[in-house]
């Protein structure tokens, strides 16, 4: 790896860990999650993705239960459109169990540019983790750099979550990350994301493991 391009990654790896500082005391939360994520093409522009996942809070206690079905159209060889359902089980220990549905809309465009591989993706959705009922539009950047002759890939990210029935922003997510590819079907993510309030005084810290397969 050239010395300009580490300085860069350098540089965003400090931007993510350090921008979502503020000068007045926060409430933080942890969270960890793990998923597992299999993908089934089924033509040449045609993908379905299933994907459970679990959450668990800062005790170790799981959260919640989702488990996700995704249709994957691709018209060209850069962009991508989706298409999505999740079904949520949320275990409350002093409250009945809540089930919740969400659907959403995406479209992504990713190109490499010799070992970089940017991408940027815009999501609806009638779901937020942080409210539940509304309808929220998702942008997401993310750089990853495919490490000459090895297995791993570091990755960053950020996202902005915007709320429409005010149409303002309320949360950013910034996330550093590695995937490592066992092979050409089979590959384990993990990493770190914060997201970050901008109306409250309040950081989530969240850990996480996936595994990838394809078919």
């Amino acid at each position: 790896m050239k010395k300009i391009e580490i300085k860069i990654i350098i540089l965003l790896c400090f931007f993510l860990c350090f921008g979502g500082v503020r000068a007045q005391e926060v409430e933080n939360s942890f969270q960890t999650r793990t998923e597992f994520k299999t993908s089934l093409k089924l033509s040449k522009k045609w993908k379905l993705q299933f994907t459970p996942e679990l959450r668990f809070d800062e005790n170790f206690d799981v959260s919640k239960y989702l488990f996700e079905l995704k249709g994957i159209y691709k018209p060209i060889k850069n962009l991508s459109f989706g298409a999505s359902y999740r079904y949520i089980i949320n275990p409350r220990p002093n409250n009945p169990t809540e089930y919740l549905s969400r659907y959403a809309f995406d479209v992504e465009w990713g190109k490499d540019f010799k070992r970089w591989e940017p991408s940027f993706r815009l999501k609806y959705t009638n779901y937020s983790e942080d409210i539940t009922d509304g309808n929220f539009l998702r942008y997401k950047a993310e750089l990853g750099y495919d490490i000459k002759n090895n297995k791993l890939t570091p990755v960053i990210s950020t996202e902005a979550y915007q709320e429409l029935s005010d149409n303002e922003l309320y949360k950013m997510r910034y996330g550093l990350g590695v995937k490592y590819k066992l092979n050409k079907k089979n590959a384990i993510n993990f990493g770190y994301k914060l997201d970050y309030y901008l109306k409250n005084y309040q950081n989530k810290h969240i850990l996480y493991l996936g595994y990838k397969i394809k078919f």
